[in-house]
């Protein structure tokens, strides 16, 4: 024992889940080295069997990680932007059939004039650059819009996919704000999050950046030093409007809304959300979609090598289906999402599991990594 704080609560039947916690936490991974905070949640039924937090919220390792302690949880936003869609679409605000310029008329030409809601929320535009917003622009609010009206698929839209790593998250923003009046982070606010008790949020206010956990970047992540230009990539070409300088804990990192990657959140929030959707839709007996939905929206809609990063993925409507490098405990059907350095978020519908692991230290990896795979595999030892 190194005397690392851990807390929460493990129903005995998963006690394997919180013995691999310990173990991450307190013995770390030669190739990856230790976790600096961290939480893993699992939700059965609805209910939630598996709620622990360990380890730290800032470098130095001078405050603990607490109970509602929030993190940057990375692409896991892209799903959750993803829903938030979904629940315009519920309502018939929206439809899977429509064409994205039927609400947003300036995304037109080049082919993608014809192109659905459908194609557009599976990550199959082809629109994965938006090349004429100048470098570092992201965060003035208008340039990367207007580069994505302006952009050109890099394929026919609708005939192929690719992992949409940057413009995922203003496409949906884009496309919410035009079909509701609303912006993505007021959306899954006010329809989501708060309605459903979900702690997790696409742009903090005061209160909620109080409890975040710094963040820790680690150069040699691959994704991470695409994205920053210090590996060749095509993500340093698609993430060119992020500013190099950003250490993703800047002011504007922390209460903008970039819906590809800043959201805030723990493992408790998106358990408890990928536990609904695999539970009927339901969270403590309010409906949060449909059923109908849910099942349009998780089934495969592409199996292919990304064009992106160049590994094998399958993908549904904003969510990221069991592939290779992210197995989501190695059954088809399951769905969800990860981010840089090791956050995930995933449901499996057959045994209505939410599962979600997540930390403020970035982990040097490009798959499920050495720190959430024993935690889905006891869990599911335990079944």
């Amino acid at each position: 024992m190194n005397g690392i704080p851990i807390d929460g609560s493990c129903d005995p039947k998963f006690e394997a889940v919180e013995d691999a916690f310990r173990r991450n936490m307190e013995n770390g991974d030669p190739d990856c080295g230790e976790e600096l905070g961290a939480c893993v949640s699992v939700v059965i039924d609805g209910e939630p069997v598996v709620d622990l937090w360990g380890g730290y919220r800032d470098a130095a390792r001078t405050k603990a990680w607490e109970r509602d302690t929030v993190t940057c949880m990375m692409s896991v936003t892209k799903s959750c932007a993803a829903i938030a869609l979904l629940t315009l679409i519920d309502r018939g605000a929206v439809s899977m059939d429509d064409r994205v310029s039927d609400h947003w008329p300036e995304f037109t030409g080049d082919g993608k004039d014809e192109m659905s809601v459908r194609t557009l929320i599976s990550h199959q535009s082809g629109v994965i650059y938006a090349d004429a917003a100048p470098a570092g622009s992201l965060w003035d609010g208008v340039s990367v819009e207007r580069a994505l009206e302006a952009a050109k698929p890099e394929w026919e839209p609708g005939t192929g996919g690719a992992y949409h790593s940057f413009t995922y998250g203003p496409l949906m923003s884009a496309l919410i704000r035009r079909a509701d009046g609303r912006d993505v982070g007021t959306v899954w606010r006010e329809d989501v999050a708060d309605p459903f008790g979900i702690d997790f949020h696409i742009g903090l206010n005061d209160e909620e950046a109080s409890r975040r956990a710094e963040f820790v970047e680690t150069p040699g992540t691959p994704s991470r030093d695409g994205i920053k230009g210090e590996a060749e990539s095509p993500l340093t070409r698609g993430w060119n409007p992020l500013p190099k300088s950003e250490d993703f804990n800047s002011d504007e990192w922390v209460h903008n809304q970039f819906a590809s990657a800043n959201g805030h959140g723990n493992a408790r929030a998106i358990a408890r959300l990928y536990g609904g959707l695999s539970n009927g839709g339901m969270i403590d007996g309010k409906r949060l979609l449909s059923e109908e939905l849910i099942a349009d929206a998780i089934r495969e809609h592409w199996d292919d090598l990304d064009r992106m990063t160049n590994r094998p993925f399958r993908f549904a409507c904003g969510f990221m289906l069991s592939c290779p490098p992210f197995p989501f405990g190695g059954h088809r059907d399951n769905f969800g999402h990860t981010g840089i350095g090791g956050a995930v978020g995933f449901g499996d519908p057959v045994r209505h599991i939410g599962f979600s692991y997540c930390g403020n230290r970035m982990a040097p990896i490009a798959d499920m990594g050495p720190f959430a795979t024993p935690l889905v595999d006891a869990m599911y030892e335990a079944l």
